[in-house]
């Protein structure tokens, strides 16, 4: 099946069928495959994930992915989830986590379809494992209290990387208080697994606005690049991160230009945003750990070897280089990597961290195969943009890092005075609400 687009103007994704094109100007992929589009995969290129696998392919690692669900059932996924529950509403209970969205499998997709199976995709790490907690509803709306225990049940059931490729509509908020999943990121980190975070898709070119003020936030926050290599127009400001970085996310501007990678019922889509660019750094890191690396290890790793001829903005310290990686400085010796996760035992349940709540959303453009049937809404915003036919939603324009003009000060000025008087009415009530998005 052909992969067609899928664009949700504002609330309203719309899908329509798209023949694939072979897409030219991409850097050439290293190691062939024999995946159907596989030369349609140019952030793998991008990235030099192929030039990487002779070394490592993430075989034992667990990729925990906190977001809609899965589609258990897709060939390019097929096997690979280890557990899963649905942590909606309340604990979380084993099973249950269908993605009836989209944008959960898209994610896992990207991180770890199977490779060389001769059809649909391949992922960075083919041999790597998923746990799948679903925390974000149908919808793409989560609570901040549901997407924490999420991230507890993964963790508790082994996984050593965490993916949040989730938004917070009130970005101006996050920009001065920061991201209200701090509890969760920091108890994944405390537990030895490595927290990744989509930036946003908020870049609204004024300094760190719309960055979620990460602080010393032991995560990687990750921005996203196009097909070019350059920073996406979208895509928001690292800020302050303690470790930040890009990888690929696409333009928004649909087949060809986004990333390409699984969707519902054994289709696959065009999507775009920084929800595209988490789950290959994801990825990447189970590369590492793989290779027997610990956690600091692996982040270091993966720090020290970014192609920083990327200009990125500040917090930003490069360009994804999945080679570089894997193939810088001595083996580890002994392997801390933990064995596959074991299935759960029923009625595993993490305690539940706050009463507020929260709409998440899950974020990247997408387009679906045919045959289409009827496409879940989707909110435009930070983390993710869904595609379809027609012309591209809108996108904030380029800016990042700082600014000296005194204009940009004054807006910035305005802009902290709204927040602090409207904000603290009505964007401090929902200020852990959460969303899975696209572009």
């Amino acid at each position: 099946m052909d992969p067609v687009p899928r664009r949700p103007p504002l609330l309203l994704a719309v899908f329509s069928v798209v023949v694939l094109t072979l897409a030219t100007g991409a850097p050439t992929l290293a190691f062939a495959s024999d995946d159907t589009f596989f030369d349609q995969q140019w952030p793998l290129a991008q990235i030099k994930a192929p030039d990487a696998w002779p070394v490592s392919t993430g075989a034992g690692v667990a990729i925990g992915i906190v977001d809609t669900g899965i589609d258990y059932s897709h060939p390019d996924l097929a096997g690979k989830v280890v557990a899963s529950a649905n942590c909606l509403g309340g604990s979380c209970r084993d099973g249950g986590a269908d993605d009836g969205h989209g944008h959960g499998t898209i994610l896992a997709g990207i991180a770890a379809a199977v490779t060389n199976n001769g059809k649909g995709i391949a992922g960075v790490a083919p041999d790597a494992q998923l746990l799948i907690a679903k925390a974000v509803d149908d919808q793409g709306r989560g609570d901040a209290a549901d997407i924490v225990n999420g991230i507890h049940w993964v963790v508790d059931h082994g996984a050593r990387i965490v993916n949040l490729s989730l938004g917070d509509p009130n970005f101006l908020v996050t920009s001065l208080l920061g991201t209200p999943l701090r509890a969760g990121i920091e108890y994944a980190w405390g537990k030895g697994a490595i927290p990744v975070l989509a930036s946003g898709n908020e870049n609204v070119g004024l300094l760190d606005l719309g960055s979620s003020n990460y602080g010393s936030l032991n995560a990687l926050i990750v921005g996203a690049t196009d097909k070019g290599g350059g920073i996406a127009s979208y895509s928001s400001p690292i800020g302050n991160a303690k470790w930040g970085l890009v990888a690929p996310g696409g333009s928004g501007d649909g087949p060809g230009d986004d990333v390409l990678s699984t969707f519902t019922n054994g289709r696959y889509a065009w999507v775009a945003g920084t929800s595209m660019a988490a789950p290959h750094v994801s990825g990447a890191l189970a590369l590492l750990l793989a290779e027997g690396l610990t956690p600091t290890a692996a982040v270091d790793r993966l720090l020290t070897t970014l192609d920083r001829s990327v200009k990125c903005g500040a917090g930003c310290q490069g360009r994804l280089d999945v080679a570089a990686a894997v193939g810088r400085g001595p083996r580890v010796a002994a392997a801390t990597t933990a064995p596959p996760a074991a299935p759960p035992a029923t009625g595993t349940t993490t305690p539940r961290p706050s009463t507020s709540t929260s709409t998440s959303r899950p974020t990247g453009t997408t387009a679906t195969t045919p045959p289409l049937t009827s496409a879940p809404s989707a909110a435009s915003g930070s983390d993710g943009r869904v595609l379809a036919a027609g012309p591209a939603p809108a996108v904030p324009g380029p800016g990042h890092g700082a600014s000296n003009s005194a204009g940009r000060s004054l807006l910035l000025v305005l802009a902290i005075a709204i927040v602090g008087g409207v904000g603290s009415a009505v964007g401090l009530v929902a200020w852990d609400r959460f969303r899975a998005d696209s572009l």
